[in-house]
């Protein structure tokens, strides 16, 4: 398909497929935070140190 193409998909979804259709592109390819276990590890190694320390 080219960008035109999907352009043209886009236009003719209902709103509510156009909204899944975003979130999925920014999970997809925008996102660049690191995942949420990783978040939450390093928090928690921050605050309590080191497993082996």
């Amino acid at each position: 398909m080219t960008a035109d193409e999907i352009m043209e998909a886009i236009v003719e979804m209902d709103n509510k497929a156009r909204i899944k259709l975003l979130n999925m592109l920014f999970d997809n390819y925008f996102d660049s935070r690191p995942p949420k276990e990783q978040i939450i590890n390093e928090k928690e190694e921050m605050f309590w140190g080191e497993e082996d320390e």
